[in-house]
């Protein structure tokens, strides 16, 4: 008997100790779920919006992934790409200001004019698209196209630094030095303009042009250093030569 009553006190005692810690655990799962409920669901929930949102077409990755290469240098690449874009998608927003600076710079010069003339053609005044457009003429050889579009951008931008520079490398190219001169000096003033033909009569072994074009740069104080040093370098290789 005694034996029994204490297997039934045992009993209790355990039945009771239990009990707590069963309320005790009940009590932390709810605790638990409170906390986190909450932030679950939020989350669900904005999972539930993404998915709902459209997954970027190919064509507009194809331009994202585009642009990336092309910033880093691969030209061929963005040019495959952006090519890419266009073939699934003839009749969206057109690539040419993208494509046309990527042809120019891995030579391929006709499909740059040809991309330059379409963006020209939807945005006649985009000084920049002008701009290049008539540097890539130049750069193939089409100087009277090349003046055309420059003199065209020049009456629409007079102030436009850039523009009136390109016209007169443009004449400068194409043997015009005299109008070089002019718009040069038009652009960047009288001596700059000086400095900048002499550095071009230089590289294009016009010697007596150069030296001349030295001596008028060097009669402005405020170019006179710089004027010293290019002639003295001048003269020393003329001396080697």
């Amino acid at each position: 008997m005694n034996l029994c009553r204490i297997a039934r006190r045992r009993n209790r005692i355990l039945l009771l100790t239990l009990l707590p810690l069963a309320i005790g655990c009940n009590s932390i799962e709810k605790d638990h779920q409170s906390d986190f409920l909450k932030p679950f669901a939020s989350t669900e929930s904005t999972g539930t919006k993404a998915a709902n949102q459209p997954m970027p077409s190919e064509r507009a990755l194809c331009i994202e992934t585009a642009k990336t290469v092309a910033a880093k240098g691969h030209a061929e690449e963005a040019i495959k790409l952006f090519e890419r874009a266009e073939e699934l998608d003839p009749t969206a927003t057109s690539l040419d200001a993208d494509l046309a600076p990527l042809y120019a710079e891995v030579g391929d010069h006709d499909s740059a004019i040809e991309r330059y003339k379409l963006c020209v053609q939807r945005a006649p005044d985009d000084a920049e698209l002008i701009n290049n457009y008539a540097w890539t003429l130049m750069e193939t050889g089409r100087f009277e196209q090349a003046i055309a579009e420059a003199t065209s951008g020049v009456q629409k931008f007079p102030e436009d630094t850039r523009l009136r520079s390109t016209l007169a490398m443009v004449h400068y190219r194409n043997g015009d030095h005299a109008k070089s001169f002019q718009h040069w000096e038009l652009a960047i003033g009288k001596t700059a303009a000086h400095h900048n033909l002499a550095l071009l009569d230089i590289d294009a072994g016009n010697v007596d042009s150069a030296r001349e074009h030295l001596r008028q740069a060097k009669q402005d104080p405020e170019l006179d250093s710089r004027a010293n040093v290019l002639m003295a370098a001048f003269e020393t290789s003329s001396q080697k030569h």
